[in-house]
């Protein structure tokens, strides 16, 4: 027989986390300089779907949701380039301060959004300097120049994957570091080498939501995109909405791209496959990128901004891309590239590594 003390506390913990789930995430905002009328919205930091909005009156908002799990959220005001990350559950949150200083913005009430600040303030000064040493790289032409900075941006990398590896360790049953994790798949390859490694350091809620079911299904995925396997055909329409087929490239080496105008570290890829392409292009190489974005103004403005002059396709329907989902892309970048036959010889080669194998390949 249960003691009554002990029954009366399990009830009460029932109760409490009851309460929490129909209580729902609710989030007061009061924020100097918001003009009357701003229109608040609250996205799903994985999906980026509306699930709520409000008119702010006097600079004062509530926003109300609900979520099956912890994880990021978006909060985007009309007019305004401010976006504002918080990672929450079912729970109260203030937000405080002046929208036009967004850096001192307090937040209160969500421990998960503490982890979240806490990351924040150590791994984003450091992956700012990486970005801009990568940017660097990028732009400079002389090559004892480049082979220096590309050692910086090396070492700036590995300090930033150690760093992530120590917070990890102490937050490891957090999903804030799942969606770390996450993220940094995305940018290091020795990271995404290692996912199971990482993955398995996880417990408890760090491997539940939506950042957590996306890495077990990458894991579970794994056996397609093998060296040597074929890549399915699909088709998809381009620009102007006309449809180009995989298989119309038969007989040229091709580079197959996942990326969107979205992703920082595709971007930041982007001058390199320009640089490559052009280099190889009359070696019978291309180049053929599918987009996950969702808003084709922005599709078409990145391909123009930054010099994407090879096909390009999209179907605008962001993560749930039908040759995406196809393929089983859980991340972007994502490259495959493939011979004349169609079979797949490589993939996720970026940078230096990209135009060795190219120059290797394509004598």
């Amino acid at each position: 027989m249960i003691p009554m003390k002990k029954w009366i506390i399990g009830f009460l913990v029932i109760c409490i986390s009851t309460n929490l789930s129909a209580q729902g995430i609710v989030i007061n905002g009061e924020l100097k300089n918001l003009p009357d009328s701003t229109v608040v919205t609250l996205l799903d930091g994985m999906g980026n779907k509306e699930v709520a909005s409000v008119k702010a009156i006097g600079g004062k908002f509530i926003l109300k949701a609900s979520t099956n799990f912890t994880s990021i959220f978006i909060v985007g005001f009309s007019g305004l380039q401010q976006k504002l990350p918080l990672f929450i559950n079912n729970e109260k949150v203030s937000i405080t301060g002046d929208i036009q200083a967004p850096n001192n913005i307090q937040y209160q009430g969500s421990p998960s959004h503490a982890v979240y600040q806490s990351y924040m303030a150590v791994m984003n000064p450091k992956m700012e300097a990486y970005f801009k040493s990568l940017a660097a790289v990028q732009g400079e032409k002389n090559e004892k120049s480049k082979d220096s900075l590309s050692q910086i941006a090396e070492s700036q990398s590995k300090d930033l994957i150690f760093t992530y590896e120590n917070m990890s360790r102490i937050n490891k049953s957090s999903p804030v570091t799942t969606f770390f994790l996450f993220q940094y798949a995305n940018i290091f390859p020795s990271v995404k080498d290692q996912l199971a490694t990482y993955y398995d350091m996880l417990q408890g809620d760090a491997k539940t939501g939506p950042f957590a079911d996306v890495i077990s299904k990458t894991l579970t995925s794994s056996s397609f995109g093998k060296i040597g396997s074929a890549m399915p055909d699909f088709t998809q329409n381009d620009q102007n909405g006309k449809p180009v087929r995989l298989s119309s490239f038969k007989g040229k080496y091709l580079l197959v791209d996942f990326w969107a105008s979205w992703c920082g570290p595709c971007r930041a890829e982007n001058p390199n496959l320009v640089k490559e392409y052009n280099a190889f292009k009359s070696k019978n190489f291309t180049i053929l990128s599918v987009s996950l974005d969702n808003t084709k103004d922005k599709w078409l403005e990145a391909i123009k901004k930054d010099g994407l002059t090879w096909t390009h396709v999209s179907d605008l329907k962001y993560w749930q891309n039908e040759v995406a989902v196809q393929f089983g892309i859980q991340s972007i970048p994502a490259s495959f590239i493939l011979d004349p036959a169609g079979k797949i010889i490589a993939r996720d080669l970026r940078g230096a590594d990209l135009g060795a194998f190219l120059s290797k390949t394509l004598k």
